[in-house]
């Protein structure tokens, strides 16, 4: 039996620029790889940097897709259904969606895979194969098997060399799933759970031996929503990664900049950079999203300290809050160019509500959605009205945002890597 495993392309014009530096694979299929049966021959295609070839012969084609990837998923289960191949789909929108999903393809796997796709094979094997499958509890990430990464596409040793279609690293690791906050827009808590979970730290630091010696490159990236979400988790984490002489980088909140003991520890253990969701510069409009982690008075401070460590970062922000008016462009774009010691990539994104978010209940309740085209849906189209400027404002003030950014994101980004 052959099992190919799909990830939707992105498209082009939105990752050309950054391609050769931002495009590290995610683990999902490479998680549930480890999961299917060995006697299923498993192949893992990224159409973002490999081509499908629908007349490979194949028995099952599982996809996963995000909202704004969820269009072409469609496309390719048509595709294959229409060759009379079953398809399955998972990931963050089909969970959000089901019954959508399951208009268009075969079976639909709700939420977490790794205990449902061995029912999958199982049934499809027999014949039976269900509608829907949904785990009725979180993973214990104590049972978390190694992803199967050497059914990926090559990676690229150097930047300078680069030559699509590769990925920079495949040191990729995750190390913990959940996330104790719950912000409105955020599709994590709702497909992951609140509930912070963790796998033993011993198998974790096992399994970035094992990928620093199979690779001979330091670098390891942490795949986690939140690799700050327990303290105590995370000191002892980097009381072990001390001791490996790896160089890292992860997400993070802000909160980890409070703590300067634990900047300490981060720097000593090898941290070059952290992802950091900034979002707004605009008190109200954190509270409006019910990010209530992030301090505005404080963001220069603890910008200031994660420069002291030698911590870089690449931060996220948003446009089109309830509380943004048109002076809220300038004034990002000021306060990055005033942190670029730190700060090595900014990524602006136009406030987008996805299915299944409380952001999306609100909007549709309030009746503000005015785009339901699922490939707008990428934070870089308005599918909203704004409540404190006018749609055009918002559309303007994004790219005119995103044409002074992007240059100033090249030229960080090639000097610090």
């Amino acid at each position: 039996m052959k099992v190919k495993l799909i990830y939707p392309k992105v498209a082009k014009k939105s990752i050309e620029v950054f391609l050769p530096y931002l495009w590290f694979p995610l683990l999902t299929f490479p998680v549930l790889a480890a999961y299917t049966p060995a006697d299923v021959d498993v192949e893992i295609i990224d159409e973002t940097i490999q081509e499908i070839d629908f007349d490979d012969p194949v028995d099952l084609v599982g996809l996963t897709a995000f909202t704004y990837t969820a269009a072409r998923a469609y496309e390719i289960a048509a595709e294959y259904r229409r060759r009379g191949v079953k398809v399955v789909m998972g990931g963050f929108h089909a969970s959000a969606v089901p019954d959508e999903a399951k208009e268009h393809v075969d079976a639909v796997v709700i939420g977490e895979g790794e205990e449902t796709w061995p029912a999958v094979i199982h049934d499809f094997k027999s014949g039976n194969l269900q509608p829907f499958y949904k785990s009725q509890h979180l993973f214990d990430m104590k049972n978390y098997k190694r992803p199967r990464l050497d059914l990926l596409s090559r990676y690229c040793p150097s930047y300078e060399n680069y030559t699509p279609p590769f990925y920079p690293t495949l040191n990729i690791i995750e190390m913990t799933r959940g996330c104790p906050f719950e912000c409105d827009f955020c599709a994590v808590t709702n497909f992951y759970g609140k509930k912070y979970r963790a796998r033993p730290i011993d198998d974790v630091l096992a399994e970035i031996r094992t990928l620093k010696l199979q690779s001979r490159q330091r670098y390891i990236s942490f795949s986690d929503d939140n690799i700050y979400g327990s303290k105590s988790y995370f000191r002892e984490l980097l009381e072990g990664l001390r001791k490996l002489n790896i160089q890292w980088g992860g997400q993070v909140g802000i909160d980890v900049a409070r703590d300067p003991d634990v900047l300490a520890m981060m720097a000593d253990s090898g941290c070059r950079s952290v992802g950091i969701g900034i979002e707004s510069l605009d008190q109200d409009s954190l509270k409006s999203i019910h990010k209530l982690n992030n301090k505005v008075d404080e963001y220069d401070y603890l910008f200031d300290q994660l420069n002291r460590h030698r911590i870089k970062a690449y931060i996220g922000m948003m446009v089109g809050l309830d509380h943004d008016d048109e002076s809220i462009f300038e004034r990002t774009l000021d306060w990055v160019n005033r942190h670029l010691d730190v700060i090595i990539f900014a990524n602006f994104h136009i406030l987008t509500p996805l299915p299944g978010t409380a952001l999306y209940k609100k909007l549709l309740d309030q009746d503000r959605l005015i785009d339901f085209d699922w490939n707008h849906y990428d934070t870089k189209h308005l599918v909203f009205k704004p409540r404190a400027m006018s749609p055009g404002a918002l559309e303007n003030g994004y790219k005119w945002l995103m044409e002074k950014i992007e240059p100033i994101n090249l030229t960080n980004w090639k000097k610090w890597f």
